[in-house]
């Protein structure tokens, strides 16, 4: 495995970790107020601020697991 794909791994790892903390705890108010801009679903599945940062980590971790191989 490359390097790339074990810190893509280890940054996915981390953002679900800080996403299930945020979901389940009440923490700080979120950056974008999903209610008023998206549909429910969203806004329930992003209820504040560690959610939304644990999202983006998810996100994030995933560019490196899935770019193409060079040769």
């Amino acid at each position: 495995m490359r390097k790339a794909v074990i810190a893509g791994w280890i940054v996915e790892l981390a953002g679900i970790i800080l996403w299930t903390y945020g979901y389940f705890v009440i923490g700080s108010p979120s950056f974008i107020d999903w209610a008023a801009h998206a549909p429910w679903l969203i806004a329930d599945f992003l209820p504040n601020r560690e959610s939304e940062i644990g999202m983006v980590l998810v996100l994030v971790g995933m560019v490196p697991i899935y770019w193409p191989r060079g040769s």
